[in-house]
């Protein structure tokens, strides 16, 4: 069974406040999910999607993928 794990973790000063963003990669078999979580004073923000057959591929042959969080955090 194949397994991988993932987690970025970027904490920003934006207008004054902090703002913390997590961009999670989980897979567990055949399965996998990307999750973005955006944490500041107002609270949290979870966007989580499936991965594409395609970018489970790339991620197994550890290659990069450009814009694989961008339809998550578009929320």
């Amino acid at each position: 069974m194949y397994r991988y794990n993932s987690v970025q973790t970027r904490t920003q000063i934006v207008n004054g406040k902090s703002q913390t963003k997590t961009n999670r990669v989980t897979i567990r078999g055949n399965t996998g999910y990307k999750m973005v979580t955006v944490r500041n004073s107002k609270g949290t923000k979870k966007s989580k999607k499936k991965l594409t057959r395609n970018e489970m591929k790339c991620i197994k042959k550890c290659q990069f993928v450009s814009g694989l969080f961008s339809d998550c955090s578009a929320c």
